[in-house]
């Protein structure tokens, strides 16, 4: 309740005086009876002397029981002993009618509420009285508290917040402000990404981003407002998870061929430089495979460039099954490719170089026809300059070539 010149409501006060009542002003009160907000009277002496039916709904008193008796029962605990200050202190100085957008009313049942409301000191026929004209704005307070917290929600989630804690926060907003026993965000593979409670059998269910879920279990049939408080976070969470998959299929697209999937030339080279880095502090060289197609041009002159796509993904699919996992495959363009492996010896390196020439031997069928390739293979070693080992993998690659293809060679 905002107070006036520091004060804030009122109460009684000296000097006391016959106690009025509404039958003292009654013909004050017809106007008061048709105000569609709650109205309340009370006299100098604290005591109600007035309510409308209004403040009767409000409240849960019947008339009866509220007139004659201290106002103060109207308002919440907490705050009492400072309306009832700020009542004598405005009766004293005969306060004229303001307006508050927070006060704290209590109702029959023990529940607080909060309420906009004009009040001051007016004059009746029956001497000065306290007026009091007030509604309860709980919840209106409510609905904006949540909007206002889903509006945070979105824009953290427009701020790029991390998917794992927009989930989190969705799932607290829901759980503090709803009746509800449980809350999961999951994803499509059935992971929980965030979670609060149990979700039981007779739950809500959202659909966010593609396949994903927001779901929520309540303890009580909820209304309109509180359901559409669930659809804003679901909403908010879509928007997040469709534009954070978006996000990444660009990167991937930025950073991966679009044929075969394989990481492309500037991945690789990101690959490369973190796979030399740790080569140099763990002492054992990165090896380099430099893999060319030896007829692939006669593949495609012949059978057409569909064809030739085909050939370069299941090519591409075997390279992957012969390499370890760390390892990585890249395609640098047409019928090139690049292996990165750590941790090599030129031992090792040939070993894998040949299982990998006899990857790409193997027919491959495409359309019920069997197309044979072969495969020339240059490899380097090295613990310092990417771009000088791709160099001597490539020059390494020529000499298998030249030498009739189909062969490894590894550059000394």
């Amino acid at each position: 309740m905002r107070r006036n010149r520091g004060k804030q409501l009122l109460s009684i006060g000296p000097p006391r005086r016959r106690r009025s009542t509404e039958r003292d002003w009654g013909h004050d009160t017809r106007v008061l009876e048709g105000i569609p907000d709650a109205v309340v009277a009370a006299d100098a002496d604290g005591r109600i002397v007035f309510v409308n039916a209004r403040a009767e709904e409000l409240f849960g008193y019947a008339r009866a029981e509220l007139l004659g008796q201290p106002v103060e029962m109207l308002w919440a605990e907490r705050v009492r002993e400072l309306y009832i200050s700020n009542m004598e202190w405005f009766f004293a100085t005969r306060g004229e009618l303001q307006f508050t957008t927070e006060a704290y009313g209590l109702k029959a049942d023990g529940s607080e509420f909060v309420g906009e409301m004009s009040w001051g000191i007016v004059d009746s026929s029956a001497g000065p009285i306290l007026l009091a004209v007030g509604r309860d704005v709980s919840h209106r307070r409510t609905a904006e508290t949540r909007l206002r917290a889903v509006a945070a929600i979105s824009e953290h989630a427009l701020a790029g917040a991390d998917l794992v804690d927009l989930a989190a926060e969705a799932v607290e907003l829901i759980h503090t402000s709803l009746p509800v026993t449980g809350v999961e965000v999951r994803l499509a593979d059935r992971s929980v990404m965030a979670s609060w409670g149990t979700v039981g059998a007779r739950c809500m269910r959202l659909s966010i981003g593609v396949r994903d879920e927001l779901v929520v279990s309540f303890h009580r049939d909820v209304g309109e407002d509180e359901l559409s408080l669930v659809r804003n976070v679901a909403d908010t969470l879509s928007a997040a998870l469709d534009r954070r998959r978006e996000e990444n299929l660009v990167r991937h697209q930025a950073m991966h061929d679009p044929l075969t999937g394989l990481p492309n030339r500037a991945l690789l080279r990101d690959r490369l430089d973190l796979a030399l880095a740790r080569s140099r502090r763990g002492r054992r060289p990165t090896g380099v495979m430099f893999i060319d197609l030896d007829n692939f041009k006669q593949i495609n002159d012949t059978y057409g460039h569909a064809t030739g796509d085909a050939v370069l993904i299941q090519v591409s699919w075997r390279l992957q099954e012969v390499v370890r996992t760390v390892d990585t495959v890249a395609r640098l363009g047409g019928d090139e490719f690049v292996v990165v492996c750590e941790d090599m010896d030129q031992d090792l390196a040939v070993e894998l170089g040949q299982r990998l020439r006899e990857a790409v031997r193997s027919p491959v069928n495409v359309d019920g026809i069997e197309h044979e390739s072969s495969a020339s293979i240059g490899i380097a070693l090295s613990f310092q300059d990417p771009q000088a080992v791709l160099a001597d993998a490539d020059v390494a690659v020529y000499r298998a070539k030249a030498q009739g293809g189909d062969r490894v060679e590894l550059f000394c």
